[in-house]
Protein backbone atom coordinates (compact mmCIF):
# COMPACT_ATOMS: atom_id res chain seq x y z
CA UNK A 1 0.00 0.00 0.00
CA UNK A 2 1.07 3.72 -0.35
CA UNK A 3 2.27 5.79 2.23
CA UNK A 4 0.37 8.78 3.18
CA UNK A 5 1.49 11.94 1.94
CA UNK A 6 2.54 15.01 3.82
CA UNK A 7 3.44 17.85 2.28
CA UNK A 8 5.83 20.22 3.69
CA UNK A 9 7.27 23.80 3.04
CA UNK A 10 8.93 26.69 4.40
CA UNK A 11 10.87 29.89 4.50
CA UNK A 12 8.35 31.75 1.56
CA UNK A 13 6.16 33.50 4.46
CA UNK A 14 2.77 32.07 5.48
CA UNK A 15 0.74 32.80 2.05
CA UNK A 16 3.28 30.79 -0.49
CA UNK A 17 4.24 28.08 2.27
CA UNK A 18 0.84 27.38 1.95
CA UNK A 19 0.13 27.21 -1.50
CA UNK A 20 3.28 24.83 -2.26
CA UNK A 21 2.47 22.69 0.16
CA UNK A 22 -0.88 22.42 -0.80
CA UNK A 23 0.09 22.01 -4.76
CA UNK A 24 1.96 18.77 -3.66
CA UNK A 25 -1.29 17.10 -3.12
CA UNK A 26 -3.78 15.73 -5.52
CA UNK A 27 -7.03 18.21 -4.46
CA UNK A 28 -9.33 16.37 -7.28
CA UNK A 29 -11.32 15.70 -4.54
CA UNK A 30 -11.95 19.54 -3.91
CA UNK A 31 -13.60 20.67 -7.25
CA UNK A 32 -17.16 20.58 -7.01
CA UNK A 33 -17.22 20.30 -3.39
CA UNK A 34 -18.12 22.69 -0.62
CA UNK A 35 -15.20 23.68 1.94
CA UNK A 36 -15.39 25.01 5.20
CA UNK A 37 -12.33 25.92 6.48
CA UNK A 38 -11.91 25.91 10.36
CA UNK A 39 -8.97 28.09 11.86
CA UNK A 40 -7.59 28.45 15.35
CA UNK A 41 -9.33 32.07 15.91
CA UNK A 42 -9.54 31.38 19.70
CA UNK A 43 -9.19 35.16 20.81
CA UNK A 44 -9.29 38.56 19.68
CA UNK A 45 -6.09 39.29 19.29
CA UNK A 46 -3.62 41.00 16.64
CA UNK A 47 -1.89 39.51 13.96
CA UNK A 48 1.77 38.14 14.44
CA UNK A 49 1.61 37.25 18.37
CA UNK A 50 1.44 33.40 17.91
CA UNK A 51 -1.80 33.32 19.37
CA UNK A 52 -4.15 32.38 16.38
CA UNK A 53 -3.78 31.43 12.60
CA UNK A 54 -2.16 34.08 10.47
CA UNK A 55 -4.82 35.46 8.15
CA UNK A 56 -2.76 34.66 5.18
CA UNK A 57 -2.56 31.47 5.75
CA UNK A 58 -6.04 31.48 5.39
CA UNK A 59 -5.81 33.51 2.40
CA UNK A 60 -3.55 31.07 0.51
CA UNK A 61 -5.89 27.96 1.58
CA UNK A 62 -8.99 29.94 0.16
CA UNK A 63 -6.59 30.75 -2.87
CA UNK A 64 -6.31 26.92 -3.29
CA UNK A 65 -9.45 25.88 -2.83
CA UNK A 66 -10.65 28.08 -5.38
CA UNK A 67 -8.04 26.83 -7.47
CA UNK A 68 -9.00 23.04 -7.20
CA UNK A 69 -12.40 23.78 -8.12
CA UNK A 70 -14.36 24.16 -4.71
CA UNK A 71 -18.47 24.85 -5.16
CA UNK A 72 -18.50 26.85 -1.86
CA UNK A 73 -16.18 27.93 0.39
CA UNK A 74 -16.32 29.34 4.16
CA UNK A 75 -14.45 30.14 7.82
CA UNK A 76 -16.09 29.21 10.96
CA UNK A 77 -15.22 29.66 14.63
CA UNK A 78 -15.96 29.16 17.76
CA UNK A 79 -13.65 30.61 20.33
CA UNK A 80 -12.98 30.62 23.90
CA UNK A 81 -15.65 31.37 26.32
CA UNK A 82 -16.33 35.34 26.14
CA UNK A 83 -14.63 35.86 22.90
CA UNK A 84 -16.82 37.64 20.09
CA UNK A 85 -16.08 35.56 17.18
CA UNK A 86 -16.67 38.57 14.91
CA UNK A 87 -14.73 40.11 16.77
CA UNK A 88 -11.93 38.33 16.85
CA UNK A 89 -12.26 37.56 12.79
CA UNK A 90 -11.83 41.21 12.31
CA UNK A 91 -8.81 41.84 14.93
CA UNK A 92 -7.35 38.65 13.20
CA UNK A 93 -7.33 40.19 9.64
CA UNK A 94 -9.49 37.45 8.76
CA UNK A 95 -12.44 39.53 8.01
CA UNK A 96 -10.18 41.55 5.81
CA UNK A 97 -9.35 38.24 3.72
CA UNK A 98 -12.80 36.87 3.66
CA UNK A 99 -14.07 40.20 1.90
CA UNK A 100 -10.74 39.99 -0.50
CA UNK A 101 -11.89 36.29 -1.36
CA UNK A 102 -15.91 36.95 -0.99
CA UNK A 103 -16.28 33.87 1.11
CA UNK A 104 -18.44 33.39 4.07
CA UNK A 105 -17.21 34.24 7.57
CA UNK A 106 -19.70 31.81 10.18
CA UNK A 107 -20.05 32.18 13.92
CA UNK A 108 -20.44 28.54 15.26
CA UNK A 109 -21.96 29.57 18.13
CA UNK A 110 -25.14 31.27 16.23
CA UNK A 111 -26.70 28.01 15.71
CA UNK A 112 -28.03 25.39 17.84
CA UNK A 113 -25.65 22.69 18.36
CA UNK A 114 -25.97 18.81 17.01
CA UNK A 115 -25.88 16.09 19.61
CA UNK A 116 -23.53 13.55 18.78
CA UNK A 117 -23.33 10.30 20.32
CA UNK A 118 -19.73 8.62 21.15
CA UNK A 119 -19.59 4.76 20.92
CA UNK A 120 -17.25 3.31 23.72
CA UNK A 121 -15.84 6.66 24.80
CA UNK A 122 -13.46 6.52 27.34
CA UNK A 123 -14.73 9.83 28.89
CA UNK A 124 -17.79 11.46 26.65
CA UNK A 125 -20.49 9.77 25.98
CA UNK A 126 -22.29 12.40 23.69
CA UNK A 127 -21.13 15.37 22.72
CA UNK A 128 -22.56 18.95 21.32
CA UNK A 129 -20.79 19.81 18.06
CA UNK A 130 -21.27 23.53 16.20
CA UNK A 131 -24.29 22.11 13.61
CA UNK A 132 -21.76 24.61 10.61
CA UNK A 133 -19.88 21.58 10.48
CA UNK A 134 -22.00 19.64 9.16
CA UNK A 135 -23.54 21.83 6.11
CA UNK A 136 -19.94 21.03 4.02
CA UNK A 137 -18.66 18.33 2.00
CA UNK A 138 -14.62 19.00 3.13
CA UNK A 139 -13.29 19.91 6.70
CA UNK A 140 -10.29 21.61 6.80
CA UNK A 141 -8.24 22.62 9.97
CA UNK A 142 -5.80 25.43 10.01
CA UNK A 143 -4.20 25.38 13.17
CA UNK A 144 -1.41 27.48 14.58
CA UNK A 145 1.69 25.56 15.73
CA UNK A 146 1.01 26.15 19.50
CA UNK A 147 2.74 24.18 22.49
CA UNK A 148 0.25 23.85 25.31
CA UNK A 149 0.42 23.71 29.05
CA UNK A 150 -2.53 21.04 28.79
CA UNK A 151 -1.95 18.91 25.87
CA UNK A 152 1.90 19.44 24.84
CA UNK A 153 0.72 20.87 21.35
CA UNK A 154 -2.44 22.04 19.57
CA UNK A 155 -2.04 20.80 16.06
CA UNK A 156 -5.16 19.62 13.78
CA UNK A 157 -6.96 16.72 15.62
CA UNK A 158 -6.89 19.15 18.53
CA UNK A 159 -8.17 22.09 16.93
CA UNK A 160 -11.12 20.24 16.03
CA UNK A 161 -11.96 20.62 19.76
CA UNK A 162 -13.26 23.97 18.64
CA UNK A 163 -15.98 22.70 16.73
CA UNK A 164 -17.52 22.07 20.24
CA UNK A 165 -20.83 24.08 20.87
CA UNK A 166 -19.84 27.09 23.23
CA UNK A 167 -19.24 25.39 27.23
CA UNK A 168 -19.13 22.29 25.66
CA UNK A 169 -14.78 22.28 24.90
CA UNK A 170 -14.98 23.56 28.81
CA UNK A 171 -16.63 20.70 29.79
CA UNK A 172 -13.94 18.50 28.42
CA UNK A 173 -11.76 20.06 30.76
CA UNK A 174 -14.14 18.67 33.57
CA UNK A 175 -14.63 15.09 32.85
CA UNK A 176 -13.96 12.14 34.33
CA UNK A 177 -13.62 8.56 33.20
CA UNK A 178 -16.86 6.83 32.55
CA UNK A 179 -15.41 2.89 33.26
CA UNK A 180 -12.36 2.31 35.44
CA UNK A 181 -8.80 4.57 35.08
CA UNK A 182 -6.26 5.26 32.62
CA UNK A 183 -2.95 6.62 32.92
CA UNK A 184 -3.10 9.61 30.53
CA UNK A 185 -5.39 12.88 31.68
CA UNK A 186 -9.18 12.89 31.18
CA UNK A 187 -8.43 15.47 28.26
CA UNK A 188 -6.13 13.96 26.70
CA UNK A 189 -9.04 11.14 26.54
CA UNK A 190 -11.90 13.45 25.65
CA UNK A 191 -9.79 14.26 22.39
CA UNK A 192 -9.42 11.54 21.67
CA UNK A 193 -13.11 10.27 22.20
CA UNK A 194 -14.08 13.57 19.79
CA UNK A 195 -11.19 11.99 17.05
CA UNK A 196 -13.39 8.89 16.73
CA UNK A 197 -16.66 11.28 15.27
CA UNK A 198 -14.74 14.00 13.94
CA UNK A 199 -11.16 14.34 12.20
CA UNK A 200 -10.54 17.01 9.35
CA UNK A 201 -10.31 16.01 5.94
CA UNK A 202 -7.31 18.07 5.54
CA UNK A 203 -5.19 19.38 7.57
CA UNK A 204 -2.85 22.69 6.80
CA UNK A 205 -0.55 23.56 9.63
CA UNK A 206 0.44 27.14 9.78
CA UNK A 207 4.10 27.41 11.26
CA UNK A 208 4.60 31.26 9.76
CA UNK A 209 4.66 32.28 13.71
CA UNK A 210 3.75 29.94 16.24
CA UNK A 211 3.51 30.08 20.05
CA UNK A 212 5.81 28.19 22.17
CA UNK A 213 6.24 28.08 25.97
CA UNK A 214 3.26 28.96 27.76
CA UNK A 215 1.12 28.08 25.06
CA UNK A 216 -1.32 28.04 23.99
CA UNK A 217 -2.33 31.48 25.61
CA UNK A 218 0.50 32.68 27.71
CA UNK A 219 3.64 31.78 25.69
CA UNK A 220 5.99 33.56 23.30
CA UNK A 221 5.46 34.26 19.67
CA UNK A 222 7.72 31.73 17.88
CA UNK A 223 8.74 32.99 14.19
CA UNK A 224 8.68 29.12 12.52
CA UNK A 225 7.93 30.30 9.02
CA UNK A 226 6.74 26.36 7.80
CA UNK A 227 3.77 24.69 6.76
CA UNK A 228 2.64 21.08 6.89
CA UNK A 229 -0.28 20.23 4.57
CA UNK A 230 -2.04 16.23 4.45
CA UNK A 231 -5.12 14.51 3.96
CA UNK A 232 -4.38 12.29 6.62
CA UNK A 233 -5.00 13.92 9.80
CA UNK A 234 -2.46 12.22 11.95
CA UNK A 235 0.29 12.22 9.41
CA UNK A 236 -0.02 15.75 9.47
CA UNK A 237 0.56 16.11 13.35
CA UNK A 238 3.21 13.71 13.50
CA UNK A 239 4.95 16.15 11.34
CA UNK A 240 3.81 19.33 12.80
CA UNK A 241 5.45 17.90 15.78
CA UNK A 242 8.77 17.04 13.92
CA UNK A 243 8.94 20.85 12.46
CA UNK A 244 8.82 21.87 15.98
CA UNK A 245 11.32 19.89 17.42
CA UNK A 246 8.97 17.35 19.46
CA UNK A 247 8.12 13.91 19.07
CA UNK A 248 4.65 12.95 18.41
CA UNK A 249 4.67 9.80 20.79
CA UNK A 250 5.61 11.69 23.50
CA UNK A 251 2.21 13.42 22.99
CA UNK A 252 -0.80 11.66 24.98
CA UNK A 253 -4.26 12.81 22.60
CA UNK A 254 -2.27 11.74 19.51
CA UNK A 255 -0.68 8.24 21.16
CA UNK A 256 -4.34 7.76 21.80
CA UNK A 257 -5.64 9.03 18.56
CA UNK A 258 -3.30 6.49 16.88
CA UNK A 259 -4.02 3.48 19.30
CA UNK A 260 -7.72 3.97 18.91
CA UNK A 261 -8.21 4.65 15.14
CA UNK A 262 -5.33 2.76 13.93
CA UNK A 263 -3.09 5.41 12.56
CA UNK A 264 0.49 5.26 12.50
CA UNK A 265 2.55 7.32 14.88
CA UNK A 266 5.72 6.60 13.61
CA UNK A 267 7.15 9.31 11.09
CA UNK A 268 8.79 6.50 8.35
CA UNK A 269 4.86 5.23 8.14
CA UNK A 270 4.56 8.49 5.77
CA UNK A 271 5.88 9.81 2.73
CA UNK A 272 6.86 13.29 2.49
CA UNK A 273 7.26 15.70 -0.07
CA UNK A 274 9.98 16.71 -0.36
CA UNK A 275 11.92 13.89 0.94
CA UNK A 276 14.25 16.45 3.11
CA UNK A 277 12.75 18.91 5.08
CA UNK A 278 15.08 18.61 8.23
CA UNK A 279 15.90 22.73 7.09
CA UNK A 280 12.60 23.75 7.62
CA UNK A 281 13.17 22.37 11.60
CA UNK A 282 12.05 25.30 13.95
CA UNK A 283 12.69 24.01 17.39
CA UNK A 284 10.29 25.21 20.05
CA UNK A 285 10.34 25.25 23.64
CA UNK A 286 8.21 23.08 25.82
CA UNK A 287 5.96 24.20 28.12
CA UNK A 288 7.11 24.11 31.91
CA UNK A 289 6.17 21.53 34.18
CA UNK A 290 6.20 23.83 37.02
CA UNK A 291 4.04 26.94 36.69
CA UNK A 292 4.99 28.19 40.03
CA UNK A 293 8.98 28.32 38.44
CA UNK A 294 7.98 30.60 36.04
CA UNK A 295 6.50 33.17 38.09
CA UNK A 296 8.35 33.60 41.19
CA UNK A 297 7.08 33.76 44.54
CA UNK A 298 3.74 32.51 43.12
CA UNK A 299 2.46 29.45 44.40
CA UNK A 300 -0.02 28.21 41.49
CA UNK A 301 -2.51 25.64 41.73
CA UNK A 302 -3.87 24.23 38.49
CA UNK A 303 -6.03 20.93 38.15
CA UNK A 304 -8.47 20.22 35.96
CA UNK A 305 -8.76 23.82 34.36
CA UNK A 306 -9.54 24.75 30.83
CA UNK A 307 -7.67 26.54 28.02
CA UNK A 308 -9.94 29.97 29.01
CA UNK A 309 -9.00 30.04 32.97
CA UNK A 310 -5.16 29.06 31.88
CA UNK A 311 -5.13 31.94 29.70
CA UNK A 312 -6.70 34.38 31.63
CA UNK A 313 -3.84 33.39 34.72
CA UNK A 314 -1.04 33.79 32.67
CA UNK A 315 -2.18 37.60 31.48
CA UNK A 316 -3.03 38.62 34.80
CA UNK A 317 0.59 37.13 36.44
CA UNK A 318 2.50 38.62 33.57
CA UNK A 319 0.65 42.19 34.31
CA UNK A 320 -0.19 42.19 37.78
CA UNK A 321 2.33 39.22 39.78
CA UNK A 322 4.83 42.71 41.08
CA UNK A 323 1.34 44.29 42.68
CA UNK A 324 0.69 40.89 44.51
CA UNK A 325 3.94 41.24 47.31
CA UNK A 326 1.23 42.66 49.99
CA UNK A 327 -1.12 39.55 49.57
CA UNK A 328 1.80 36.64 49.83
CA UNK A 329 0.90 34.50 52.73
CA UNK A 330 3.14 33.50 55.84
CA UNK A 331 5.30 31.05 53.05
CA UNK A 332 6.54 34.56 51.13
CA UNK A 333 4.58 33.86 48.10
CA UNK A 334 1.23 35.24 46.18
CA UNK A 335 -1.24 31.45 46.23
CA UNK A 336 -3.48 31.55 43.45
CA UNK A 337 -5.42 28.78 41.87
CA UNK A 338 -7.72 28.08 38.59
CA UNK A 339 -9.89 24.33 38.14
CA UNK A 340 -12.20 22.45 38.99
CA UNK A 341 -10.11 20.07 40.66
CA UNK A 342 -8.16 21.90 43.16
CA UNK A 343 -8.17 20.57 46.86
CA UNK A 344 -5.20 21.49 48.32
CA UNK A 345 -4.57 25.05 48.33
CA UNK A 346 -3.63 27.16 51.46
CA UNK A 347 -6.23 29.09 53.93
CA UNK A 348 -5.65 32.68 51.83
CA UNK A 349 -5.63 31.68 48.41
CA UNK A 350 -7.00 33.65 45.78
CA UNK A 351 -9.61 31.24 43.76
CA UNK A 352 -10.22 31.89 40.21
CA UNK A 353 -13.59 31.17 38.08
CA UNK A 354 -16.48 29.44 38.85
CA UNK A 355 -15.04 25.97 39.20
CA UNK A 356 -12.87 27.25 42.10
CA UNK A 357 -16.43 28.25 44.29
CA UNK A 358 -16.20 25.23 46.13
CA UNK A 359 -13.05 26.18 47.79
CA UNK A 360 -14.29 29.93 48.06
CA UNK A 361 -14.41 29.71 52.24
CA UNK A 362 -10.55 29.66 51.92
CA UNK A 363 -9.50 32.48 50.54
CA UNK A 364 -10.59 35.26 47.92
CA UNK A 365 -12.78 34.03 45.65
CA UNK A 366 -13.95 35.69 41.63
CA UNK A 367 -16.79 34.27 39.93
CA UNK A 368 -16.35 34.43 36.44
CA UNK A 369 -16.13 31.87 33.63
CA UNK A 370 -13.42 33.06 33.82
CA UNK A 371 -13.14 36.73 34.96
CA UNK A 372 -10.70 39.14 32.68
CA UNK A 373 -7.47 39.74 34.80
CA UNK A 374 -8.21 43.63 35.58
CA UNK A 375 -11.52 41.72 37.41
CA UNK A 376 -8.93 39.42 39.69
CA UNK A 377 -7.01 42.80 40.69
CA UNK A 378 -9.67 44.50 41.63
CA UNK A 379 -11.44 42.13 43.62
CA UNK A 380 -7.78 41.69 45.49
CA UNK A 381 -7.10 44.80 45.99
CA UNK A 382 -9.71 46.48 45.97
CA UNK A 383 -9.22 49.24 43.22
CA UNK A 384 -8.98 49.47 39.65
CA UNK A 385 -5.71 49.09 37.94
CA UNK A 386 -4.01 52.08 36.36
CA UNK A 387 -5.83 52.96 33.35
CA UNK A 388 -3.12 54.24 31.53
CA UNK A 389 -1.53 50.89 31.14
CA UNK A 390 -3.38 48.86 28.19
CA UNK A 391 -5.35 45.60 29.07
CA UNK A 392 -2.54 42.44 27.74
CA UNK A 393 -4.87 40.93 24.74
Amino acid sequence: MKKPIVSIAGKQGPFENVKKALSALDLGIIKGKSVLIKPNIGRAATVGRGYNTHPQTIAGVIEMMKEAGASNIAVGESPLVGIDTMEAFTKGGVTEVAKKYEVKLIDFDAYPPVSKSIPNGRVVSETKVCSPIYEYDILVSVPVAKTHMHTGVTLGIKNMKGCLYRHEKVRYHQMEYLNGSFTEKTLDSAISDLATILLPDLTVVDGYIGMEGLGPSGGKAKQSDFCVASFHPLGADVYGCILMGLKADDIPHLRLVSRRLNMPLKANAYETIPAKYEEYISPYEVPPTNLSVEFENIKVYDKESCSACLSTLMLFLRRFKDDMTPYVLPDGKFHIAIGKGVDNAKEGTVFVGNCTRFMKDKGIFIKGCPPVPTRIYEAITGREPDENEPEVE
